[in-house]
């Protein structure tokens, strides 16, 4: 069963063209929790859009039809998120919670970066435009705090000659002459952007979060211990920086901006109740009590709401679970349920492998045998949490990486399910040749379960364990890191004798292997200078001769092959699934869809690509062009875009 959307064909016209990236048009919900939510629309339009963010590394830009545009742009999750002035550009802050942290500006109607993504040593703390575009603000957890970008370049500007210390709020008035910021150390700071020279510093309440400003920047409001605060923030008066009002409030969600006069916040009583409350500008120099403007039943525990914005006369919330509302904030006594904006209207495939003519689907509850020339699916059998299979004849290896959950044999045609072994510790990868089946747990064990006399035994251990295996010369191939001993990042066990030779392959580091002969082919990650390179590379054991085939400027240790020889694919890079012809030396890549891509398979006449979101793409060897993307509903039917 197939079928189409007429907005999403329209974008994939484009593609064909070589014009636009591939997005998706739908109401499917994020697949994690939505880390931001803010509006895209212009002062004056009417279309009423906004962007959801989220650690799936999702943008989705949600119009007043309630249909999203869905492209994911990082592998990484999106923490925060800004809107250019003009509506068509988005900054974001993407994170691994650790040593990555990089902003990345992109043309929401060519799915494009504006320029290469910015890395930063240390966490960023906000993100905003100023007022009129010009600049991007950047705060940082460093005493140097805010950094300006050239929002068209991205080049680093120096508009502030002396440091801000960490920020957790930047802004501008509508000028641009004057930057205001918060620190959580306790103060409030003024900047003359001219001379790049403080103004004013004003002492402020410390440890403050969810900052904003409202009735422009006559009032600062920010939460602590479950309380909203109210500072009066234009400096210069005698109450200039003081606390004005103190409101208590169940896990309070702020949700008004500085264009709003009165300040609108919501309440959360972890019970599923939520109320909009509003503190209302009264006087220019003072808030009243709370107001009570609506009260919704809602998503309660893991589904609870996170994040949330204001936007005219609604109300859009973000969810733990994904999901995405959009309800109104205009006065009702009456309680009212919340309704979702977004849905979750596919499965999601976590593996595949290519069987004939025909692939493999792997979901969370279920194995599927289906093809694009079809389009039939079928159901084989249920599938009990595993996350991974390999073919082996007319049977089925399931099995589950990071678990000590046992490696399966599945005979769907029985149906029949046994148990080949049992990790000891976690699993980290399985791989089939001939009649083995090599196992790694821990990056510090491989062990091989023979078919043929259903055998188990450990034939390596060391540390730093990334890959193996078993080469054309039936010796056994480890990749590692080189930092442990021997020091090598990759070598040649005789599985009978445990004898160890080291290889002299290059890099810091090798993983995702492929063989076809004596021929290995890998990726290595190497140190030149103080960056690093990630290579896809070509090692002969017996010449001992390293040949390099394909070479990405930046350290991507996610990256995978898949050998369907002469035919290497590889995702080296993450944006795009690259293929090399090993005989003619010619490489190309495929264009992608509005998910990255995680696995290829190939059969002889169709090649399909795994994207992250648990979708496939559809794709001829010898072209670039998707040819269609497919997602499994619930039902288990295709919907194709």
């Amino acid at each position: 069963m197939k079928k189409s959307l007429v907005s999403a064909l329209f974008i994939s016209c484009f593609l064909l063209n070589g014009i636009y990236s591939q997005s998706h048009i739908s109401t499917q919900a994020h697949q994690e929790p939505v880390s931001m939510i803010v509006s895209s629309t212009v002062d004056g339009d009417s279309e009423h859009s906004f962007f959801s963010i989220g650690k799936d590394g999702f943008l989705v830009k949600w119009t007043s039809d309630n249909q999203g545009e869905h492209y994911q742009i990082s592998d990484l999750e999106i923490k925060m998120a800004a809107v250019s002035p003009n509506g068509k550009e988005i900054a974001v802050y993407e994170t691994d919670g650790g040593t990555i942290n990089r902003i990345s500006v992109w043309n929401w109607e060519t799915l494009t970066r504006k320029f290469p993504a910015k890395n930063f040593s240390d966490s960023i703390t906000s993100l905003s435009y100023s007022e009129k575009g010009t600049y991007i603000i950047v705060g940082t957890a460093t005493v140097d705090g805010a950094v300006f970008l050239n929002s068209i370049s991205g080049a680093v500007i120096n508009k502030i000659v002396d440091s801000t210390g960490i920020i957790s709020y930047a802004g501008t008035n509508s000028s641009e002459k004057t930057a205001i910021m918060y620190s959580p150390a306790g103060k409030l700071s003024y900047y003359n952007l001219a001379t790049g020279r403080l103004i004013k510093n004003i002492p402020v309440m410390q440890g403050l979060e969810q900052i904003t400003f409202f009735n422009k920047y006559l009032f600062m409001a920010g939460v602590k211990d479950n309380q909203i605060y109210i500072i009066y923030a234009v400096p210069g008066y005698s109450i200039s920086g003081q606390v004005i009002s103190c409101i208590n409030a169940e896990k309070p969600l702020i949700l008004s901006s500085k264009k709003n006069t009165n300040l609108i916040y919501m309440e959360n009583d972890q019970k599923g109740t939520y109320t909009v409350k509003m503190l209302e500008n009264t006087d220019n120099n003072s808030v009243s009590s709370p107001r009570i403007v609506r009260t919704y039943k809602g998503p309660r525990g893991s589904e609870s709401i996170v994040c949330g914005t204001r936007q005219a006369n609604d109300v859009l919330l973000g969810s733990k679970s994904g999901a995405i509302y959009r309800v109104s904030s205009n006065p009702e006594t009456e309680t009212i349920n919340m309704q979702m904006l977004s849905k979750s209207e596919y499965d999601k495939i976590l593996d595949m492998a290519a069987i004939g003519e025909d692939f493999y689907f792997l979901t969370p509850k279920a194995l599927f045998k289906s093809s694009y020339d079809t389009g039939i699916v079928n159901r084989l059998g249920e599938n009990h949490g595993q996350t991974g299979l390999i073919t082996y004849g007319d049977k089925v290896i399931l099995w589950s990486k990071g678990s000590r959950e046992s490696v399966e044999l599945y005979d769907y045609a029985k149906p029949e399910l046994s148990v080949l072994f049992t990790p000891k510790s976690s699993l980290q990868s399985v791989k089939l040749f001939g009649d083995k089946l090599l196992e790694i747990e821990s990056n510090s064990v491989v062990n091989i379960y023979d078919f043929s006399n259903n055998t188990f035994k450990e034939v390596y251990t060391g540390a730093g364990l990334q890959d193996a295996l078993i080469g054309g010369d039936g010796k056994l191939y480890v990749a590692k890191s080189y930092a442990t001993n021997p020091k090598s990042s990759l070598l040649c066990v005789d599985m009978e004798t445990r004898e160890t030779v080291p290889m002299p392959l290059n890099g810091n580091v090798a993983f995702a292997m492929n063989n076809n002969g004596n021929d290995i082919y890998a990726i290595t990650i190497e140190s030149e200078g103080t960056a690093k390179a990630t290579k896809v590379v070509k090692f002969n054991p017996v010449l001992k001769q390293t040949t390099s085939l394909l070479r990405f400027t930046q350290e991507d240790p996610d990256a995978f092959t898949y050998l369907k020889y002469p035919i290497l694919y590889t995702n080296i890079g993450k944006d795009t699934i690259r293929s090399c012809n090993l005989s003619t030396n010619k490489a190309f890549s495929f264009r992608r869809s509005a998910s990255l891509p995680i696995k290829v398979c190939q059969n002889a006449s169709r090649v399909v690509i795994l994207n992250k979101d648990g979708s496939i793409s559809w794709y001829n060897a010898n072209l670039s062009q998707v040819i269609c993307d497919w997602y499994l509903t619930k039902d288990g039917q295709w919907y194709e875009f």
